[in-house]
């Protein structure tokens, strides 16, 4: 499977602002970027307008596009010691489990892709770090909202778009997925099953720093049996609990 052409189109584009700002010129503007990018110009601007919506390009005061916030979150947290760590992690679960395991934070109402090891992170697959999905409908996604109360669930989704996303097990509602949670927490892991992709079941858990949730760790693939199940949880809080240390500044 290749990566559809807004995805390539949208990196291109985001590269070359990366790499024009990094060269201490000035930035480029649109049509000088899409030459840059080698995008055709009308296309380049859909896809940026779609990059400045969701943050990761800005535009300054002389027009030129740059890298924006959600860009500049997404690569701090990619030095973060325990997020180095994490790809040892996640290799060890999907060679172990034949599974992909992956690392997300939240990004308002998306989960952000920050690390990915396995099936889909083997050159054919279609997600790439900084990719993002809606946080309810994804099991790493919902094991960052692990602390959210009704109330807050409310205020974060307060005007999400349940209808059409997902896949057939998704949340349909805020108190949807606030049973969903319930359950999870009783569990003391969250599975979510086919509730992004049909076929698929998510299982995860949040990654806590210093002052609570910073990431969740989740391995996904389709559904299995009791034994492995037992695995899969054994490996994911193993994985949680040492990533947890690490983000809380813990040095034994």
């Amino acid at each position: 499977m290749t990566a559809p052409a807004s995805l390539t189109q949208g990196l291109s584009l985001l590269t070359a602002a990366v790499e024009r700002e990094r060269s201490g010129r000035p930035g480029l503007a649109l049509a000088r970027l899409a030459e840059a990018a080698g995008v055709e110009r009308s296309r380049a601007s859909r896809v940026t307008q779609e990059l400045r919506r969701l943050d990761f390009v800005e535009r300054d005061a002389a027009s030129a596009l740059r890298a924006g916030p959600a860009f500049l979150r997404a690569s701090a947290a990619r030095h973060e010691p325990w997020l180095r760590s994490a790809r040892v992690h996640l290799r060890t679960m999907a060679a172990q489990l034949g599974m992909t395991a992956r690392v997300v934070a939240a990004d308002g109402q998306r989960a952000l892709l920050l690390r990915i090891e396995g099936v889909e992170a083997n050159g054919e697959g279609t997600l790439r770090p900084s990719a993002v999905a809606p946080i309810w409908c994804t099991g790493a996604g919902r094991a960052l909202l692990w602390d959210h109360s009704r109330d807050d669930l409310g205020a974060l989704l307060a005007d999400a778009q349940f209808v059409g996303v997902g896949g057939p097990g998704a949340a349909r509602s805020v108190n949807d997925v606030d049973a969903l949670l319930r359950r999870d927490r009783e569990r003391g892991i969250v599975t979510a099953h086919e509730e992004y992709v049909a076929g698929v079941t998510d299982h995860a858990l949040p990654v806590r720093g210093a002052d609570g949730i910073v990431a969740a760790v989740s391995v996904s693939g389709p559904p299995t049996g009791a034994a492995q199940m037992r695995r899969i949880a054994a490996l994911l809080a193993d994985s949680a609990a040492r990533l947890s240390a690490l983000a809380a500044g813990a040095t034994d």
